[in-house]
């Protein structure tokens, strides 16, 4: 795939190999073994996560499959198929475009979004005639990273249920994805179509839902068994439509899982063979090669000139990929050697290691870093034995080909000119360039084991452990200060813990670290709200844009909402639902902005719709909407159905105080002194923070009671010296 003489991206040498494959893709609609089927349906089905050798077609015992052991039956099996990078936005993004990761610019899941340069596949086929859509698992892939360009249709309605919520909890179940797809396929008629199914199972966290659960030994055993299932139901859809025969089915995963393989539990930061090498099988229309197998190494990016010499269509200049059609077409003949290309930047973007970059062909798999290894794959295919110490042949080879290949470290947010200029008025570029092109960076191999201890820390600030949790976090950056989201979460805790100027140095540093990161835009946009400064907070905001966690608009609209801006804070929610129709957020910002206008029952329905899932949806429970509820319904007179909605509240979101506060303003306007005191009691006894704390002394202030509020004052202050009083 990658000639030792390619030193640019789309130089020559790139050009040379594009009018090669032009060649071959013309001798293929000629090809007399019949792997060409023009105007085909396309079904791509891709299960995040899913290491090949976790699958009964790869050989693996421990789970059940049947879904996708028939789908293999019919199906040719390519055995060694590597990813380019273990992480989500990136991999698909190679699959979409056909290009390597230093080619599409796309390196990270966070702050990197195609541009609009480089063709897409669903591009491609929606100017062939076909109908494109997609229905994805992830907020990884949202819109707004690019990935989406070219599908008529893209359901990417995802949203986080509580702020700062980590990134790989914002997902929905399989099931709910595929309704979404179906709803569409169904609605095409005769059209022919490219249809784009992405499953999150088996992600972390490991959450299969029964038989499952208990079926299986492993959790992520169970969720592959259940990411099989999805796969069975959208087969048999297909089938019930007389459409299976016909279509082109690619079934993939964008990267594998370490397990602790090599002391990585999940993925992103080493490049062994768990972690790049993917399942991968075609199913072509009539079932043509069924039960083939390939043993020859293919990667990802191979898939989009597959698609387009099967279907006989023109493949964009200059792809560094070969169609997945040429060793079934060789007919014996001797495979041409592959080299195949797999690069991880996640550990000098986040936690300050060096970069990672490999080579892997039939029988050697290179991985270049400050300690480069070398393993013998056929031999040793877990890689247990470095050869590199002994500096064989192979080693050489390799690593002499990985040099010529031009691999520039962009930075986040770096290939997107309107967000350098606002990362560049924000004070956030100074000194990226030379962060980015540090020697000497320690080999993940050899730090690996403190990302325990970084979850150790962010399992204690999940469970409220705030003084625990920066403890952790501080321990762990005094040996590992390039940890960009440990900055980020040492900030989370120290602001629960009222330290606000060290939160705020700590989220200086995280952005110094990783400019053009959107989680770490948005804390800040969340701090200087917090603090009542709404330009900063607005200018976050927009520099983070649609590529954090939730839309730029709603975080436009929160900021209005807090300054009591009415008007821009309603315009920029009906943004976001022009968008996405179904999402909850937004209404509950428009219940907020009706109750402000004291249009209370304007208010519930805003927020019941809020409170309810998309129809067929399930759905965790949206943090504030049953707290404004209890407000609203408390405002009418409605006393028993907001006493019940705080309980609603608290129950869901125990570390709330906004709910406790709501029940004792009920009880006592109801003359229940005693029980609107031991609601306050219950809050002070539940609140390890300043902020749950401050919210019981304006509430015993607002009751009157202003001994009970100097005493909790004169407590805040012991406990927290430097707690200031931050907005609600």
């Amino acid at each position: 795939m990658l000639a030792e003489s390619n030193r640019k991206p789309h130089g020559g040498a790139w050009r040379t190999a594009a009018v090669a494959l032009a060649i071959l893709a013309a001798a293929g609609c000629r090809s007399e073994h019949g792997l060409v089927f023009p105007r085909a349906p396309v079904v791509l089905v891709s299960v995040d996560t899913l290491r090949a050798d976790h699958l009964p077609a790869y050989g693996y015992r421990a789970v059940d499959t049947p879904n996708l052991d028939a789908l293999r039956a019919d199906s040719v099996l390519f055995m060694n198929a590597y990813s380019q990078v273990p992480l989500t936005l990136p991999s698909h993004t190679t699959i979409f475009t056909g290009l390597l990761p230093p080619q599409s610019g796309v390196r990270d899941n966070l702050g990197y979004a195609l541009g609009p340069s480089p063709a897409t596949i669903a591009g491609l086929l929606r100017s062939a005639g076909y109908a494109t859509g997609a229905a994805v698992s992830s907020i990884v892939l949202s819109h707004a990273t690019g990935v989406s360009r070219g599908f008529d249709f893209y359901d990417d309605n995802i949203e986080p249920t509580r702020l700062n919520q980590s990134i790989s909890r914002v997902q929905r179940s399989g099931g709910e994805t595929l309704r979404r797809l179906i709803e569409w396929l169904d609605g095409l008629g005769d059209r022919r179509f490219f249809a784009f199914l992405h499953l999150f199972e088996p992600h972390s966290p490991y959450e299969p839902p029964e038989p499952y659960r208990s079926r299986f030994k492993l959790p992520y055993d169970g969720e592959i068994a259940t990411a099989d299932a999805v796969v069975g139901e959208l087969v048999r859809h297909l089938k019930t439509r007389a459409l299976y025969e016909k279509s082109l089915i690619v079934f993939l995963s964008d990267h594998g899982e370490g397990l602790n393989d090599h002391g990585e539990d999940e993925h992103g930061v080493l490049l062994y063979r768990e972690a790049i090498h993917v399942p991968l099988m075609i199913k072509f229309p009539g079932s043509r090669r069924a039960g083939g197998s390939v043993r020859s190494p293919v990667a990802l990016v191979d898939v989009f000139p597959t698609l387009v010499r099967t279907l006989a269509l023109p493949a964009p200049a200059g792809l560094p990929g070969v169609p997945l059609t040429e060793p079934l077409e060789r007919a014996g003949a001797a495979a041409a050697e592959r080299r195949i290309y797999s690069e991880t930047l996640y550990p000098r973007l986040h936690l300050g290691w060096s970069d990672l970059a490999s080579l892997i062909d039939a029988r050697h798999h290179y991985i270049e870093s400050p300690r480069s290894e070398l393993y013998d794959v056929v031999s040793d295919p877990r890689e247990t034995a470095d050869l590199a110490p002994g500096l064989p042949p192979a080693f050489r080879s390799l690593r002499a080909a990985l040099a010529g290949i031009a691999r520039p470290l962009q930075p986040p947010g770096g290939t997107d000119p309107e967000q350098v200029r606002k990362l560049a008025a924000l004070g956030y570029l100074s000194g990226t360039s030379a962060d980015l092109a540090k020697k000497d960076l320690p080999s993940p191999r050899d730090r690996i084991g403190a990302v325990e201890k970084l979850k150790a820390g962010f399992g204690a600030l999940q469970d409220r452990r705030y003084a625990e949790a920066a403890a952790r976090f501080r321990e762990l950056l005094s040996t590992e200060p390039g940890m960009t989201d440990v900055w980020q979460m040492l900030s989370d805790a120290n602001l629960k813990l009222g330290r606000d100027e060290e939160a705020f140095r700590d989220l200086r540093e995280a952005a110094r670290l990783s400019p053009g990161n959107p989680q770490v835009l948005l804390a800040l946009s969340e701090y200087y709200l917090s603090v009542g400064d709404f330009a900063q907070a607005r200018r976050h905001a927009e520099a983070a844009g649609d590529a954090g966690s939730s839309s730029g608009h709603e975080n436009l609209a929160r900021i209005a909402l807090a300054q009591g801006d009415l008007e821009t804070a309603a315009r920029e929610a009906e943004a976001t639902l022009a968008r996405y129709p179904y999402r909850r957020i937004p209404r509950l910002i428009l219940g907020r902005i009706r109750r402000e206008r004291r249009d209370y029952a304007g208010a519930l329905d805003e927020l019941e719709l809020a409170r309810r899932p998309r129809p067929g949806e399930s759905s965790a429970a949206l943090q504030n909407v049953n707290f404004w509820r209890g407000d609203c319904l408390a405002r009418l007179g409605r006393e028993a159905e907001a006493e019940a909605a705080f309980r609603e509240e608290i129950r869901d979101f125990p570390g709330n105080p906004a709910p406790r506060t709501g029940l004792a303003l009920l009880y006592a306007s109801q003359g229940r002194e005693a029980e609107a005191r031991r609601a306050l009691a219950e809050l002070v006894g539940s609140m390890s923070t300043p902020d749950g704390l401050f919210a019981a002394i304006r509430t015993y202030e607002v009751l009157g009671d202003r001994t009970a509020a100097e005493g909790l004052k004169a407590d805040v202050r012991r406990r927290f010296p430097q707690a200031k009083e931050r907005r609600d």
